[in-house]
């Protein structure tokens, strides 16, 4: 019992810097959509459809530095600090070649980004504005995502999470003065917004690089550590690309059910932004703890401690599941609240709250699964990992979105209502895979 209390203390400490700064990352959105709201809706609406083709970049920078951040947290687990680096290393050379490779279909094709989702000529506009600065902020996020993780699994969350909130606080004073025109700074309007995002991520990059540059610091980056043998860096992208591709799938997915969102009517995009937002605060919370559980699990399996590894899995299912439930009805208690924070009108604000509720209603399912995944994908089994989140993204809520807008038409409250709930279905795969216990192994001693 002893053990268990003091085993709960360590993981809720791991994984609470983890949530405030996800929570951050996730607030630096929220604040900037509240801000270009007091310019118009077709602002918001705007940057809602310029932030879709960053949303699949992010989750392919999320799948893949999450992919190297299995392997550097089972060696971690196994004492094995050279490797650690050495892979380190390797992920920011992939995350480079990934982030340069967004910046470049932001560069050669900028329209056809923002018209794939949207007809109206002023939101296209304001939309390419927004991303022809915000593009070059791909670069130094992809590496803070990338530091950031290499910290965590060393049990150091306070850096990265340093480095949020100083983003955070530079990205709100920019907002304001470059927005709407304070302190003697020219007024911008939504090409502030992305100045002040695009200089926020910057500065969050630089406080993780320089670390680096301290003697004490075990990624200490003038250490010559050597480079990966080329059977260790093949098994890591091996085992990385079906995240990559699970996640770049989940992003498009849900790009494409906003699209079909949007073909109901593209005067509910306003609504459904605000109930993106709040719902990915909550999701950042259910997957702040869930990668918590990931650095645990990669831990102990790199130390080729298999059973204590699914005893904890148990324990840690268990406090995401209560996690879970708790932040669903704490949304749902404050959703009449917190869509008359935005600059709305009327009609958005009625409907963000409604399907707000809707979404309470089934958020605590995608939080199981989220627990469920990072246990999976932190033993390696990423084919299990891409049914159980992107294989099922295309064939429930995708198709379901597809089928009730295009075959079956039925208004965007039923929609919503079906969408959503077909995440409850999710609980049983994921609980099928995770009894399997194929991630139960060491990846160190296999790729050794």
């Amino acid at each position: 019992m002893k053990k268990d209390k003091s085993f709960i203390r360590y993981f809720i400490a791991l994984a609470i810097p983890v949530v405030i700064q996800q929570l951050l990352v996730n607030l630096l959105a929220i604040t900037d959509t509240i801000m270009v709201g007091g310019i118009s809706e077709n602002a918001i609406s705007a940057i809602t459809v310029a932030n879709k083709f960053f949303l699949i970049y992010n989750l392919a920078i999320f799948g893949l530095t999450n992919g190297v951040g299995l392997f550097i947290s089972q060696y971690y687990g196994a004492k094995d600090h050279d490797n650690c680096n050495r892979t380190l290393h390797f992920g920011l050379i992939l995350v480079c070649l990934l982030s340069f490779a967004g910046m470049g279909i932001l560069i050669l094709c900028p329209d056809w980004v923002l018209t794939i989702f949207v007809k109206d000529t002023t939101i296209i506009e304001m939309g390419r504005q927004y991303n022809d600065i915000v593009r070059f902020s791909y670069l130094p996020y992809g590496i803070s995502q990338m530091m950031a993780i290499a910290y965590r699994v060393k049990g150091d969350s306070s850096l990265p999470l340093g480095a949020g909130i100083v983003s955070f606080v530079l990205n709100i004073f920019l907002n304001y003065v470059l927005i709407f025109g304070k302190l003697s700074f020219p007024q911008m309007g939504i090409e502030g917004a992305a100045l002040a995002t695009a200089l926020s991520r910057l500065a969050e990059a630089l406080v993780l690089i320089m670390n680096m540059f301290k003697k004490n610091d075990e990624y200490y980056i003038f250490k010559k550590y050597g480079f990966l043998s080329k059977e260790k860096a093949i098994e890591i992208i091996h085992k990385s690309l079906p995240l990559i591709c699970n996640e770049t799938i989940w992003a498009l997915s849900m790009n494409l059910i906003f699209l079909n969102y949007c073909f109901v009517d593209e005067s509910y995009i306003p609504a459904l932004t605000v109930v993106d937002q709040i719902g990915s605060l909550s999701y950042v919370v259910f997957a702040g703890f869930a990668s918590a559980v990931g650095v645990v699990i990669g831990n102990t399996l790199g130390a080729n401690e298999l059973d204590k590894a699914k005893d904890l899995s148990k324990i840690m299912l268990r406090i995401g599941l209560m996690i879970n439930v708790v932040v669903s009805i704490f949304v749902a208690a404050t959703s009449f609240v917190i869509p008359g924070l935005y600059s709305l009108g009327k009609e958005s604000t009625v409907m963000a709250t409604r399907l707000l509720l809707i979404k309470c209603a089934f958020m605590w399912t995608q939080g199981y699964s989220e627990t469920v995944y990072y246990v999976l994908r932190a033993g390696g089994d990423t084919k299990s990992v891409f049914l159980i989140d992107g294989f099922f993204m295309i064939c429930g809520p995708l198709l379901m979105s597809y089928l009730f807008t295009r075959v079956f038409n039925v208004d965007t409250y039923m929609l919503f209502a079906i969408v959503e709930g077909v995440y409850v279905l999710k609980i049983f795969v994921a609980t099928y895979f995770y009894h399997k216990e194929t991630w139960l192994k060491n990846l160190t001693l296999e790729i050794i």
